[in-house]
């Protein structure tokens, strides 16, 4: 039996495939090992979850801003505490009986206009209370935000969720730790901290 060259190179071409294949086998199955390794033995993410709002309000800072807010809409809030209880009033005069159907029409077209200003009175008040508290936010936010950065970062939070118009985080992070007073501890501490130069 002769061995042509032809043959030979085939062989030895052949060979070199099925340890090249093998190779690749075991690579892939080193590879996915590694990763299954990676998996099991990788943290889950520090996850922590702060309701901003809250944290604002309880400093320093937010309940000095909640003071002044309330010192400035205290006179409105009165004035329109005072015209609904003159609405309340107009409304029980209408229930009484004996009433003649003149006087009648009169509360009721009285009533009707006090309503409607009180609701435009009200809707006017809650618009510029909105606008003030967005300013305060303005203000104290971005520090707050800066104080939150930083803890998390200091504690190895990998992410941090706002809760402040939502509980639904929870839902989704139900091992997660709420860090909202030691966010707010932070926040006064920083305020206190004498300025770098």
């Amino acid at each position: 039996m002769q061995i042509h060259a032809s043959d030979y190179i085939a062989g030895r071409v052949q060979a070199i495939m099925l340890r090249s294949r093998s190779k690749e086998r075991i690579l892939k199955a080193l590879i996915i090992f590694m990763l299954a390794v990676g998996v099991l033995c990788a943290q889950p993410p520090k996850v922590a979850l702060v309701n901003i709002q809250q944290a604002l309000v309880d400093t320093t800072d937010g309940r000095a801003a909640e003071k002044r807010l309330n010192a400035q809409f205290a006179p409105r809030k009165a004035a329109l505490d005072d015209a609904q209880k003159e609405i309340a009033s107009i409304s029980s005069q209408l229930k009484q009986e004996g009433i003649s159907e003149e006087e009648r029409g009169r509360l009721s077209k009285l009533m009707e206009e006090k309503a409607a200003a009180l609701d435009d009175n009200t809707e006017k008040a809650d618009t510029d209370l909105k606008e003030a508290q967005d300013q305060v936010l303005k203000q104290l936010g971005p520090k707050m935000v800066t104080t939150i950065a930083q803890y998390a970062k200091d504690h190895g939070y990998t992410v941090v969720f706002d809760i402040s118009s939502s509980e639904a985080a929870k839902l989704y992070a139900p091992n997660a730790t709420d860090i909202t007073r030691e966010v707010t501890a932070a926040y006064e501490r920083r305020g206190r901290a004498p300025a770098a130069r």
